[in-house]
C-alpha cells in the first residue's frame, strides 16, 4: 500500500514533467516453488503438498522516467502479464511499479547511461484462474487478490529509440478457491512464490 500510494502520488504530479516514455515487452521462464494447499474438510484443516514447476511467462509494460523533474532516476510503470504456477492454474498481475534506474556509460547521446541497472517494486493485482485440479481436488473458480511484484534488471540502450534488457523477477501472491470435496465445496488455499529470468526488448519515446 506504500507503494501504491507512492505511485499515485507520483503520477499525480506528472503532467508538469517533462518523461521519456517506455513500452516494454518481455519473455522468460517463471520457476514456481513448492507449495502447500490447505483447506478444512468435516471441521479439520487437511494439507496437500503441491510440486514446484516451470512455465512459460510473458508480459508488457508501460511507464516513464522523470528526466527533466530533476528525478531522471525515478520513474512509474504498470505491467500485465501471464504465467502458470500450477498445471491446472493460470495467473494475470496486474502491476503499478515504482522504477529506480542508474545510468553509466553516459555521453550526448544518452545522457543517462548507455547502460541503466534498475529496479522496480509495487503491488500487483494477481487473478488466479483454476481449472480442472488443484492438488487432488477438483475446482473451477477464480481468486482475485493482492500480491507483490519485484523487479531487477540492467537495460542495453541500442540507440535513441531501442534497447534491451535481461530482469529477474519475484511475484508473491495467496490465492484461494472453492475446490470440490466429498460432493461439497470447501475453500482451499496456498501460496506462490514464483521466480522470472526474462529477456527482453523496450522503445523509448
Amino acid at each position: 500500500m506504500i507503494a501504491l500510494t507512492v505511485v499515485l502520488a507520483v503520477l499525480a504530479v506528472a503532467p508538469a514533467a517533462s518523461a521519456e516514455w517506455f513500452l516494454d515487452a518481455y519473455l522468460g521462464p517463471a520457476i514456481t516453488s513448492g507449495s502447500t494447499l490447505t483447506f478444512t474438510v468435516f471441521d479439520e484443516e487437511q494439507t496437500q503438498d503441491l510440486n514446484g514447476r516451470s512455465s512459460p511467462s510473458f508480459g508488457l509494460r508501460v511507464g516513464k522516467w522523470f528526466d527533466d523533474f530533476q528525478l531522471p532516476w525515478l520513474g512509474v510503470a504498470f505491467d500485465v502479464s501471464y504465467f502458470r504456477p500450477a498445471v491446472d492454474v493460470q495467473t494475470v498481475p496486474l502491476s503499478l511499479l515504482l522504477m529506480a534506474r542508474y545510468g553509466f556509460l553516459k555521453d550526448e547521446e544518452f545522457r543517462d547511461g548507455r547502460l541503466q541497472p534498475y529496479a522496480g517494486v509495487g503491488p500487483g493485482l494477481f487473478i488466479s484462474n483454476a481449472s480442472g485440479a488443484i492438488g487432488f481436488q477438483e475446482v473451477d473458480d477464480t481468486s482475485t487478490n493482492i500480491g507483490l511484484d519485484l523487479r531487477l534488471g540492467v537495460l542495453l540502450r541500442i540507440d535513441s529509440n531501442w534497447g534491451a534488457f535481461t530482469e529477474y523477477r519475484f511475484t508473491h501472491v495467496s490465492p484461494s478457491w472453492d475446490v470440490d470435496v466429498f460432493g461439497g465445496k470447501t475453500s482451499a488455499s496456498t501460496t506462490f512464490n514464483t521466480h522470472h529470468i526474462l529477456l527482453g526488448v523496450s522503445y523509448r519515446f
